[in-house]
């Protein structure tokens, strides 16, 4: 052994190194050298890589029935990425399993075999395969599920006895604290609760790297959300939603076939009341979904007969509760935050940006088909006649129990006249030519109104701006949305039992000799057949009737713009009779009504 001996220093010099090398331990030791946010890299490649999402991931195990302990391999293709790149996958396990596997990032490979080793526990493990080929800022992410079942081995969990040494007789014995076991995982929330050391949080919240509000590992709310919700890391496929064939969104004319939400926003919480008294229209994921309290149950008509109590989907979200006053008042509004204040029924959620608790865009310029209404007084179940969201309707006529209880084309809700209704019963995602499902939803079922092709984001067709051209037959498709619940019978042949009023196929298919065009907001236009909403034009309730009408408001009866009175100047009236009988005093389609009767 060689010996060297160090030249003598004074015992400053010696302190001077001493602090030297201490400082650069420190300085190391503060300031490590940059790290992979995870370095196991077994998570959500999605997670960092944001290029781009493929379908095209399969994970598919060398068996689905094995023993316990034992070894097998899993086949893992995925997609090549346009722009290149190393690709890399990782093997993430659903609890209570906990073995996960990578490997990747040194060439361009579309294939991988995996090694694996069964739970020692017998049962049916699910894992999620995710993979990426290129950088953060180009990558391709894809996801697959796989599961298998294990037999033998425990029926528990194996448990770990650590070796222990006797105390003495003398001392007093020792009592442990009691353990705490992690919250159990609700099986219809994926979202958690989970253990706070548990890996899963990371799947959608960074805590030095984040993108957005809230830790969130993308730049926004719903990139996140899309990154499952695609149909590859759940079975919702929202994206594919978003991908509708549909027209734009065209705010000038009040003309939405979505809630967009992907457009930029200041969103932050859910819980915050940031619609209240301001004008700030957006529509994140998260203004309608609490991840982390969301559960799969259906949504239930209230005992009580005041509307729907909310889905699952809707669980923890924020909303907006009323009182009620005089019919066409405004009704007094209180935020419910979603978690001590929680919104007890559908609709709450809705008024939140459709009511007057908001600032409501301006109608200035615009045509009254056109307008933005307080939904709040629309509903007042204190108005003469309103479809009924907080309450049962007010036209409880044999008539009115025929039409609920007939059939048409599109058949989809059967209400009868005691019933509430959803605001997803109407506006829900749709598509125009018309796929109604078979078998037909039920009421409380799954229903977004995320997208749609009709107007208004309405689950089917509803013609309420556009005219009848001249010599334009009676079409089914063009009140799609009213035959989801009202019998088309009365519509075919007058004398029809399923309506108070007996010409109603007359008015939609035997006008002729109009004119002045087919916009409902001109006065005076009208060139042929009629379309429900020059009788019917607020569909909500008959609240805010357009211009000078004397109408009772009962049976929805509120005339559009284009129906004018009998004589220039004047008033144009409806008037109710005894049940199935009234009479008009307008001019309609150039046809003057004097008191006509019925």
């Amino acid at each position: 052994m060689r010996i060297y001996r160090l030249k003598k220093m004074s015992l400053p010099k010696i302190a001077v190194l001493v602090t030297g090398l201490g400082a650069a331990i420190l300085a190391v030791t503060i300031s490590p050298q940059v790290a992979h946010a995870f370095p196991s890299k077994a998570k959500d490649c999605a997670g960092c890589h944001t290029g781009s999402t493929s379908t095209a991931t399969k994970a598919t195990p060398s068996a689905t029935a094995l023993v316990a302990g034992a070894s097998y391999t899993v086949a893992i293709t995925l997609a090549a990425n346009p722009t290149g790149g190393n690709s890399g996958y990782a093997i993430v396990p659903v609890p209570p399993d906990t073995m996960q596997a990578n490997a990747g990032d040194t060439a361009s490979l579309t294939s991988y075999t995996a090694t694996m080793t069964a739970p020692a526990t017998a049962g049916t493990y699910s894992y999620t395969v995710y993979t990426n080929m290129g950088s953060q800022s180009t990558g391709q992410t894809g996801s697959a599920v796989y599961s298998i079942t294990v037999t033998g081995g425990s029926t528990t969990p194996p448990t770990t006895t650590l070796p222990t040494t006797a105390a003495p007789t003398t001392a007093p014995p020792v009592t442990l604290p009691p353990t705490t076991a992690p919250p159990a995982i609700d099986s219809t929330s994926i979202h958690g609760p989970y253990a706070l050391n548990s890996a899963q949080c990371g799947t959608c919240h960074r805590t030095h790297t984040a993108k957005a509000p809230n830790l969130l590992a993308k730049s926004s709310q719903s990139s996140l959300c899309f990154a499952c919700h695609d149909g590859t890391g759940a079975n919702s496929n929202v994206r594919a939603q978003y991908q509708l064939v549909r027209p734009v969104n065209k705010p000038a004319t009040r003309e939405y076939f979505s809630h967009d939400a992907l457009a930029p926003s200041n969103h932050t919480d859910s819980g915050l009341n940031e619609f209240g008294g301001v004008s700030n229209r957006h529509s994140e994921c998260a203004d309608c979904h609490n991840s982390h309290k969301a559960k799969g149950a259906n949504a239930t008509q209230a005992a009580d007969g005041t509307g729907w109590e909310p889905s699952g989907k809707l669980a923890g979200v924020s909303g907006v509760s009323v009182v009620n006053g005089a019919a066409g008042s405004a009704p007094a509004y209180t935020f419910l935050e979603g978690t001590t204040n929680l919104v007890t029924r559908e609709y709450q959620l809705c008024l939140k940006c459709h009511s007057g608790f908001t600032t409501l865009t301006s109608n200035a310029g615009l045509k009254p088909s056109q307008y933005a209404l307080d939904k709040g007084v629309e509903f007042n179940p204190a108005n003469p006649s309103f479809h009924p969201v907080e309450a049962a309707g007010t036209n409880k006529t044999a008539a009115m129990t025929a039409s609920l209880a007939g059939t048409s084309p599109y058949k989809v809700w059967n209400f009868n006249a005691d019933s509430t209704i959803r605001c997803l019963s109407c506006h829900a995602s749709g598509t125009t030519p018309d796929t109604t499902p078979n078998p037909l939803p039920q009421p409380g079922s799954a229903l977004a109104p995320h997208t749609s092709a009709n107007r208004g984001i309405l689950l089917k067709n509803y013609r309420d701006r556009v005219l009848k051209s001249t010599n334009e037959a009676y079409s089914a498709g063009d009140f799609a949305l009213c035959y989801m619940c009202h019998a088309e019978a009365p519509f075919l042949n007058d004398g029809s039992n399923a309506t108070n009023f007996d010409l109603h196929a007359k008015h939609v298919s035997s006008l002729e000799g109009g004119s002045g065009g087919t916009d409902i907001d001109t006065p005076g236009a009208g060139e042929s057949n009629a379309v429900c909403a020059e009788c019917h034009f607020r569909l909500h309730s008959t609240t805010n009737k357009v211009g000078a009408q004397t109408v009772p408001g009962t049976r929805l009866v509120n005339f559009a713009p284009n129906v004018q009175p009998l004589v220039p100047g004047g008033v144009l009236s409806w008037s109710q009779g005894t049940t199935g009988s009234g009479s008009c005093t307008l001019t309609c389609h150039g046809e003057k009504h004097d008191g006509y009767g019925y």
